[in-house]
C-alpha cells in the first residue's frame, strides 16, 4: 500500500528496450515532489514520449520500476493511483464518431466521479455537446483533451505535447486554460516548446540519450550563467566588438547587438560604457540580458543534439 508521504511520480532505474535492440531509456531516476510543476525537455528521440507512456501504465518498463503516488505498474491496486492522475495525450485521439458529450460521460464512468457541466462550462464547450468530434477545430479538440484530463479532479497532470500542430490563438488559449488548472497540481509537462516550457513550469527535466543529465529548478539553472550586457553601438557591432576586445571584455555578436558578460552590472557597467566613450563608440543601448530557458537548454544538450 502507497505511503502518504510517497512522491507523485517516481522513476527508479527504468531501461526500457524496444523490438531491434532499441534502448529508448537508459537508467532514468527522478522523483515529482507534491505541487511541484516540472517540464521534461530533451531532443528527439530522448525518450520522453516513451516515459510519458511508462508513467501512464500504457507501457511497462523492461526493468526499474516507475511508481504514481508509490505504487508500482504492476500493484494490484495501480489503477486506484491512476484514476488520481489526468492525461493530455500528444494526440487527442478523438472517437471521431462520438459526441462530445457522450465521450465526456465515457470519461466520467471510467474515474467514476467529475462534474460534466462545469468542465463544458469551464473550457467553453456549450456549442459542441452535440458535435461528432470529428466535426471539431484542433484548438477546441485541445480544450476537450484538458476537459477529459481535469473531469476526475486529478491531483496529477500528465500532458504530452499540449500545443503541438495548434495555431497562435489556440495555442494562447490553450495556455490560459493550462496556467489555471496547473496551478496546485503536480504536473510533468513533455515539450519541446522550450518558451512553454519556461512560462508554465518551475523545474526541469533533462533528457538526453535515455538519461537524465538534470533536474534542477529554472531560476537555479539561471544562476549558473552570468548575467549578459546587451550593447548597441551608432559604429555598428564590428567596432564595438573591437572596442571591448581592446578593453579587456571581449563579447560575442548577437544580430546588431554585442553581448558581454557582466558579474556586477550595476558597478562595472557605467565605467564601460564611459570607456567605450573614450575610445570613440556611442552605446546608445544597453540591457540586462538574463538566459532563458532555451539558451540554458542548449548550453546542457548542445546545438547539434537539440536540433537533431
Amino acid at each position: 500500500m502507497a505511503d502518504r508521504a510517497d512522491p507523485p511520480l517516481e522513476v527508479t532505474n527504468v531501461i526500457k528496450d524496444y523490438p531491434g535492440k532499441v534502448r529508448a531509456l537508459a537508467g532514468v531516476s527522478f522523483r515529482i515532489a507534491a505541487g511541484e510543476r516540472a517540464c521534461l525537455l530533451g531532443p528527439n528521440g530522448a525518450g520522453k514520449t516513451t516515459l510519458i507512456r511508462l508513467l501512464t501504465g500504457a507501457l511497462s518498463p523492461s526493468s526499474g520500476q516507475v511508481r504514481l503516488f508509490g505504487l508500482a505498474v504492476e500493484d494490484e491496486t495501480f489503477l486506484q493511483a491512476r484514476r488520481r492522475v489526468g492525461i493530455v495525450p500528444q494526440l487527442p485521439g478523438m472517437y471521431r464518431d462520438l459526441l462530445v458529450s457522450d465521450y465526456l460521460q465515457l470519461v466520467r464512468d471510467l474515474y467514476g466521479r467529475g462534474d460534466i457541466a462545469e468542465m463544458v462550462e469551464a473550457f467553453g464547450l456549450g456549442p459542441y455537446t452535440r458535435r461528432p468530434m470529428a466535426e471539431l477545430s484542433g484548438g477546441t479538440q485541445r480544450r476537450l483533451s484538458l476537459a477529459a484530463a481535469l473531469l476526475g479532479s486529478p491531483e496529477v497532470l500528465l500532458l504530452d505535447e499540449p500545443t503541438v500542430g495548434l495555431d497562435p490563438v489556440s495555442m494562447r488559449d490553450v495556455h490560459a486554460f493550462l496556467r489555471r488548472v496547473m496551478a496546485g497540481r503536480t504536473v510533468l509537462l513533455c515539450t519541446h516548446n522550450l518558451a512553454e516550457a519556461e512560462a508554465l513550469c518551475e523545474s526541469a527535466i533533462i533528457l538526453r540519450q535515455g538519461k537524465v543529465v538534470l533536474h534542477e529548478r529554472i531560476s537555479d539553472l539561471r544562476q549558473r550563467v552570468p548575467v549578459m550586457l546587451s550593447l548597441r553601438a551608432a559604429q555598428g557591432p564590428e567596432r564595438l566588438l573591437a572596442a571591448l576586445t581592446e578593453l579587456g571584455n571581449p563579447g560575442r555578436r548577437d544580430e546588431e547587438a554585442v553581448l558581454v558578460s557582466m558579474p556586477e552590472p550595476t558597478t562595472q557597467a557605467p565605467e564601460l560604457l564611459r570607456r567605450l566613450l573614450a575610445l570613440g563608440v556611442d552605446v546608445y543601448e544597453c540591457r540586462l540580458v538574463t538566459p532563458s530557458l532555451e539558451q540554458l537548454f542548449l548550453d546542457i544538450v548542445g546545438d547539434n543534439h537539440a536540433r537533431a
